[in-house]
């Protein structure tokens, strides 16, 4: 480890690692620390939509991905007590499936290839104890062991409690308070009728999704209103079993099925947009923005905004260029923000309008791919699917 990098990326995780990668191929000297052991695994949504997927290609790495075994999904499947609409996913950049991977594997992936890629020195079980500050500008971290570094641009990738996004006083915006509380375990030996899909079963007040992952586990995570949090954590095990097989269709796939894993899970997390730069500083990733699970958008936002942090740095590092990166995080997530915070909660977010198109859309294949495109397609967002019933504002602060 050297005592001077252009840039410091803390975090090595999916943002970390992949943000590392793409600014020493933009030709920067990059440290990448992480504090964890690599690979380890950590709760995850776990789904990977195009945009995403094709963001692993380019990163080199998808087939690694693909060859853990995770079968590539190229259905949705919408249910609603007995009734079903199974769609194909529209193509984007290429790609025309959805991925579902275990943390240990994805992760691992990523930081064996930061690590090896040229430019990047990776250290794991490596803490950023505090910034370096100087002239009212960052320039650098001090490692655990009392090891300063420096550099011109330290890079925060450490997630929602991000400790750098705390030390520099960045602002939370947007702010939408938690609606539901998420679950989710592995099953072995279940039996998904019909083609490979990520299906999703809605109640009213519950929403349980599932899909093949790789290790020939199924991934089941529940997502349940906030106000029964409390009577549900008593026995998170049995209660989260109940609600899933209180699901026909659920309890049809899990059947003949072994829970393989604890029941692990998040209640209380807000929906947020934070400050995203300042004088020799970034952040990336949860760090920068977060928005409710029911999307499962995390994994892809992470890989899009290491693009997007490459592509305004590529001239060099400077504020105009950190304005840019900003502005191009938030043009890309403010609608799926808007999306998130009305599926996680119609009965507060979802206007007339809305609920109308969107069970008219759901109800038919290819209503339903359409919507579903507000994921991942850059060129069909909120607005467009909504027309004059899309509220295009940022969600406000209740």
């Amino acid at each position: 480890m050297d005592a001077r990098y252009d840039i410091i990326v803390i975090g090595g995780r999916v943002a970390g690692s992949a943000a590392a990668i793409t600014l020493a191929r933009a030709g920067y000297r990059v440290l990448l620390v992480e504090r964890s052991a690599m690979p380890s695994d950590t709760l995850s949504t776990h789904v990977l939509w195009p945009d995403g997927i094709a963001a692993l290609g380019r990163l080199g790495v998808l087939d690694q991905v693909l060859a853990t075994g995770a079968s590539p999904a190229r259905h949705f499947r919408l249910v609603r007590g007995e009734n079903e609409v199974l769609t194909e996913i529209v193509p984007f950049d290429g790609i025309d499936y959805l991925l579902c991977v275990r943390r240990l594997e994805l992760d691992g992936i990523l930081w064996a290839a930061a690590s090896a890629t040229p430019g990047v020195d990776a250290f794991d079980r490596t803490a950023a104890r505090h910034l370096l500050r100087r002239d009212g500008r960052v320039h650098g971290v001090m490692l655990a062991g009392d090891r300063p570094i420096e550099a011109e641009l330290v890079v925060a990738a450490d997630g929602r409690n991000s400790a750098i996004a705390r030390q520099v006083g960045a602002i939370e915006e947007n702010v939408v308070t938690p609606g539901r509380y998420w679950y989710y375990a592995y099953f072995r030996d279940a039996v998904p009728p019909g083609p490979i899909a990520l299906t999703e079963s809605d109640t009213e007040r519950d929403s349980v999704m599932t899909m093949p992952m790789n290790a020939g586990l199924q991934m089941v995570i529940l997502g349940a209103y906030n106000e029964d949090f409390d009577a549900f954590r008593h026995d998170h095990r049995a209660t989260y079993l109940a609600r899933v097989n209180a699901h026909p269709w659920m309890a049809r796939m899990l059947a003949g099925a072994e829970l393989a894993s604890p029941v692990r899970g998040i209640a209380g997390v807000p929906g947020y947009d934070r400050t995203a730069w300042g004088p020799g500083w970034a952040l990336i990733g949860d760090a920068i923005h977060m928005k409710n699970p029911i999307v499962a958008r995390g994994i892809n936002e992470a890989l899009r905004e290491a693009e997007f942090l490459a592509t305004a740095l590529a001239g060099g590092i400077n504020d105009d260029a950190l304005a840019g990166y900003a502005a191009a995080v938030r043009a890309h997530v403010h609608g799926k923000a808007l999306n998130a915070r009305m599926l996680e909660r119609p009965d507060r977010w979802m206007t007339p309008g809305q609920a109308a198109t969107l069970s008219a859309a759901t109800a038919t294949p290819a209503g339903l791919a359409r919507y579903l495109r507000v994921e991942y397609d850059d060129n069909y967002g909120f607005a467009e699917f909504f027309g004059g019933c899309g509220d295009t504002s940022s969600p406000p602060s209740p």
